[in-house]
């Protein structure tokens, strides 16, 4: 596995500049970037991160065939959702079976990272070397927070704030009814 860099091996100050402008843009609007699954055609997605997790959903354009001179309407898929403590990893480049696909052969290393969590891997395709890069960056830096600190202190928060998994009804995430 390639680990990703360390904060101190490529430190430089362009490159907080890069990661925390990266940060705020994943926050908000989010990040359109490619998602490639095990099967099907890969899907531009929004990937958004927020304080207990990472969102994604499908984002086509969509050609106005009433009036072909209209802005194109945007067609939204289903929100999911994984929260941060799922995620595991983050690998860099085409580690997993999704990414080495014969249908990605075409698809270039240095734009590819995926995202292990418990339930399955996101794999994602970013726009740029320079975008991977510092969306890695990204990641590493949420995972060193979410797993530094003890799990106790992350439920100690007030527990009517916390939604259940269940209400949803996300049972395809492989959530159960007690949330786990």
């Amino acid at each position: 596995r390639t680990q990703p860099p360390s904060h101190s091996q490529t430190h430089s100050a362009s490159d907080d500049i890069v990661v925390s402008a990266a940060m705020q843009q994943l926050r908000d609007p989010g990040v359109l970037i490619v998602a490639h699954g095990s099967r099907g055609k890969p899907k531009t997605v929004r990937l958004v991160l927020t304080e207990t997790a990472i969102t994604w959903r499908t984002e086509m354009r969509k050609k106005n065939s009433a009036n072909p001179s209209a802005a194109k309407e945007l067609k939204l898929g289903k929100l999911h959702q994984v929260p941060l403590s799922h995620i595991m990893y983050v690998d860099v480049g085409k580690q997993t079976a999704a990414l080495r696909r014969v249908e990605n052969a075409a698809v270039a290393e240095s734009l590819c990272f995926s995202l292990l969590t418990k339930e399955g891997s996101l794999d994602l395709e970013a726009n740029s070397p320079r975008e991977r890069d510092a969306l890695v960056s990204c990641f590493s830096l949420v995972l060193d927070e979410v797993h530094a600190k003890n799990w106790r202190d992350i439920y100690r928060g007030p527990s009517s704030d916390m939604p259940s998994s269940f209400d949803d009804g996300d049972v395809a995430m492989g959530m159960g009814p007690d949330g786990v």
